[in-house]
């Protein structure tokens, strides 16, 4: 979105939200790409987290949902033609109403401790910057409306990605799609 940016001239404190950059011929292949291709990354992404932390199937469905807002806001431009316009403003919207939400979805699947109350301190700041963002874009300054919460989004993918859960210590396993923590072997009796 950077190169779009620079290469396009568009300016960050302006009344047109960045989806404009998909608008404009030098930018255009730009928008396209840095939406997509992480849209493709974050799918992995989900994948990952599963597999290495508490999740819900509510976290999923809100990720999965962003995600597919994110795809199509990427390849249906919205400029010119108003039905192109109200899609595209629709999946965007539901790319930003995901991203609280499923941060939500995903602290409150974590087990009790530190981890988790850094997760919930991250998803409120994703809320306070959501909250934040129609008062930017009244004031024209649409696109940083955009990028903060994108910001908190891209901080909450660097805690969880390096950070790991160890309530009371102990130390971080798999979890199934249930929240229930993985069957412990039988203990052996000493003979």
């Amino acid at each position: 979105m950077l190169a779009a940016t620079a290469v396009s001239g568009f300016t960050l404190v302006g009344k047109d939200p960045l989806s404009y950059l998909g608008t404009k011929p030098a930018s255009a292949v730009l928008f396209t790409i840095g939406m997509a291709v992480p849209a493709i990354l974050l799918t992995a992404f989900h994948g990952y987290l599963r597999r290495h932390h508490r999740t819900s199937a509510g976290f999923s469905l809100a990720m999965l949902a962003g995600l597919a807002g994110q795809m199509v806001a990427a390849f249906v431009p919205i400029g010119g033609d108003p039905t192109a316009h109200r899609i595209h403003t629709s999946c965007a919207l539901v790319l930003g109403v995901s991203l609280p939400l499923l941060m939500w979805r995903f602290a409150a699947a974590q087990a009790p401790g530190p981890f988790r109350r850094l997760t919930y301190r991250l998803f409120w700041i994703e809320a306070a910057a959501c909250i934040v963002g129609p008062y930017l874009s009244a004031r024209m300054i649409a696109p940083l409306a955009e990028i903060l919460p994108a910001a908190a989004f891209h901080a909450w993918v660097f805690v969880v990605t390096f950070a790991r859960p160890q309530p009371n210590g102990a130390p971080s396993a798999p979890v199934h799609e249930t929240g229930a923590k993985p069957a412990r072997p039988p203990a052996t009796s000493p003979r």
